[in-house]
């Protein structure tokens, strides 16, 4: 019996390493011997985008601004005196015309004061008249003592001759002296009254003045006594009641001048370099809508300072039309339209990204970043809008996209649709 070959260690250890590498081997033949698929290139992936052809208009912008009516002449009306409040002849939001009867407090402690300083001024007119009399009455006696003081003189010195010659008593003649010298007295006295009477006249006359001043004072308090509206207004609140007893600065009621409304919108402060130029070449107007009803402003001035917190300074309008029916408090939209301007853009709302930054198309329908100057808008009858915008590097012809693309960047490949 024949044995069976057997292979060596070496070769029996090896084995496995060999099939393995002839396995490699098979399948290294087979891939590079299959078949090789075609090559395909991915399509470009691109946004379907609307576009617009600029060409340059000449239009006034209007700037859209949030404004609100206020008051500015707001009146409080007090009393000016303690009396009793008689009538109410008005009600709150009641429209009342400058010089109406508001309110009627009761006179009659005003009427009593006037007529005790009318009789006061009475008594001093009836003492100036009675000065005037005393004048000329001392004018009057002041002639006849003169005369009697001559008289007197005369016999004074037929006296002394007499006594002379020892036919006159001494005390015959000292009476004549006496006489003589009582007269003068009596004459000096008259004639100082007379230089007097301007002075006495002088006294009377400043009391005079003095209780027509009363007079008048009694009267304007009498004349306080009816509150009147002070100019063409409206009435906000009743803040007293008929019976109420005021006092001197107690408030009645409060209102507000119809004429001088205005309304008060804040300007973004990157606007304000327009709108000074604008102020300074001509006026401004604006528009609003008031129950249905047109409403025209006009620009009266800018604020004097920016509030705290506030993003630009307080424009204030003054209405063209004080028969509106404004109230303070109501707030509007309103639009303000600016000088004409030439060269700008008319775009869709939808063509701006950001405040200042659009997408031109340019090569291969790629999306090209453009920085404009927003001048403002402007509305179409039908209500339509556009956003009027200028640039340095936009052309007329430049295709503008107006779709708005969530991932818009420069480069970016679109196609144009309808």
């Amino acid at each position: 019996m024949r044995d069976t070959p057997r292979f060596s260690p070496l070769i029996q250890r090896m084995l496995p390493l060999l099939v393995l590498l002839a396995a490699v081997l098979i399948a290294y033949i087979l891939f590079k011997t299959r078949d090789q698929p075609q090559a395909q290139e991915a399509p470009l992936k691109r946004w379907n985008v609307t576009a617009l052809s600029l060409q340059p208009v000449s239009a006034a912008p209007e700037l859209e601004l949030y404004g609100q009516i206020e008051a500015p002449q707001l009146t409080q009306l007090s009393s000016a005196l303690n009396a009793d409040v008689l009538t109410i002849e008005v009600r709150e939001g009641d429209a009342v015309a400058a010089g109406d009867l508001l309110l009627q407090l009761d006179p009659r402690e005003s009427e009593f004061q006037l007529r005790q300083r009318q009789a006061e001024q009475a008594a001093i007119d009836a003492r100036i008249a009675a000065e005037h009399n005393r004048q000329r009455n001392d004018l009057r006696s002041l002639q006849l003592e003169q005369e009697v003081q001559r008289l007197n003189e005369q016999r004074a010195d037929r006296a002394e001759r007499l006594r002379e010659r020892n036919l006159l008593s001494q005390e015959q003649l000292d009476n004549t002296r006496l006489t003589t010298r009582q007269q003068a007295l009596a004459l000096q006295s008259r004639q100082q009254a007379i230089a007097d009477h301007p002075h006495r006249l002088a006294q009377l006359t400043a009391e005079h003045q003095r209780a027509q001043a009363l007079i008048d004072s009694a009267a304007l308090e009498l004349s306080r006594t009816r509150i009147l509206a002070p100019f063409n207004g409206r009435i906000v609140s009743i803040d007293t009641a008929v019976g109420n007893r005021t006092r001197s600065g107690d408030l009645l009621l409060t209102l507000y001048d119809r004429d001088r409304l205005q309304l008060r919108a804040q300007i973004p402060e990157s606007w304000l370099p327009t709108l000074r130029r604008a102020l300074a070449g001509t006026a401004l107007h604006a528009h609003a809508l008031i129950d249905g009803h047109p409403l025209l402003l006009e620009l009266d001035q800018l604020a004097a300072r920016i509030g705290p917190g506030q993003a630009g300074i307080d424009a204030l309008f003054r209405l063209q039309d004080t028969q509106v029916a404004a109230l303070p408090g109501q707030t509007f939209n309103v639009r303000l339209q600016l000088p004409a301007q030439d060269g700008l853009f008319a775009l869709p709302p939808t063509a701006l990204y950001g405040s200042d930054r659009l997408y031109r198309l340019v090569e291969d329908d790629r999306l090209q970043s453009v920085e404009v100057h927003i001048a403002g808008q402007r509305q179409h009858e039908d209500g339509h809008q556009e956003v009027l915008v200028s640039s340095t590097v936009l052309q007329p012809g430049d295709r503008i996209i107006t779709t708005q693309l969530p991932n818009a960047i420069g480069g970016l490949p679109v196609r144009v649709v309808e």
